[in-house]
């Protein structure tokens, strides 16, 4: 536990301290962050409520003794439920001006855009912008494009398939090896963000980063007593 803890924090740390030759990869997303510290905070606040649900998962799971698949199917029901209040509740209210003159900027500058298109119109799209959600131009756009169609359905099974399977690791074990799982799970997606360009490519911080990593492989190994660690 003391492993993956340390490994977030080399990571988070990778993330928000600069590195010598940062400023020369322009193309990437640490170069055009706009503030590391304040995202690594968020990532933070989110990993405490996530540690809040996993403790109350299980708690819940070993108290009740429900079914994996019924609890997931609780949590989607009152998520939706959840969603759909929130989404009429920000519907009305208005989206900030910055952010709406910074959406218009971005379109009016990106070349993809078809501007014989009349969907593709600054005019039809600073109403939709009004809002700070706007769920009805979002299910449009759905219900007009098979590729958002596909997406969405894969999401839903992807999310749903992920759940249960945790769920099902808290219900046989524990949350704390749920997590510890779980945490694996970021170095597909670190490597596959530096094969697609994602990631920033600058050599030391790899490094730095790829430390941290291995210390989350060697912390799992040793909490799974596949290495024995020696006697403090």
């Amino acid at each position: 536990r003391e492993a993956v803890v340390s490994t977030q924090s080399t990571g988070g740390l990778s993330q928000t301290l600069p590195f010598p030759g940062d400023a020369e990869d322009s193309s990437s997303a640490q170069s055009n962050a706009r503030s590391p510290a304040l995202g690594s905070i968020m990532i933070l606040a989110a990993q405490l409520i996530v540690a809040v649900q996993m403790i109350t998962e299980q708690k819940f799971i070993s108290q009740y003794d429900v079914p994996p698949l019924q609890v997931v199917g609780w949590e989607g029901t009152w998520g939706l439920i959840a969603s759909l209040i929130l989404n009429l509740v920000f519907f009305f209210i208005p989206q900030f001006k910055s952010q709406v003159d910074s959406v218009i900027n971005d379109f009016n500058a990106d070349a993809h855009v078809n501007r014989t298109d009349p969907l593709c119109n600054v005019d039809k799209l600073k109403p939709v912008l009004d809002h700070l959600e706007n769920p009805i131009d979002g299910l449009l756009q759905v219900v007009h494009s098979k590729e958002l169609i596909l997406a969405s359905v894969g999401l839903i099974v992807s999310i749903a398939v992920f759940n249960w399977s945790g769920v099902s690791v808290t219900s046989y074990l524990n949350a704390t090896t749920r997590m510890i799982i779980d945490s694996l799970r970021t170095i597909l997606v670190w490597g596959f963000g530096l094969c697609v360009g994602w990631e920033n490519k600058n050599p030391r911080r790899i490094g730095y980063e790829l430390a941290g990593f291995v210390l989350l492989l060697m912390g799992t190994f040793i909490y799974k007593d596949i290495i024995i660690a020696p006697a403090c």
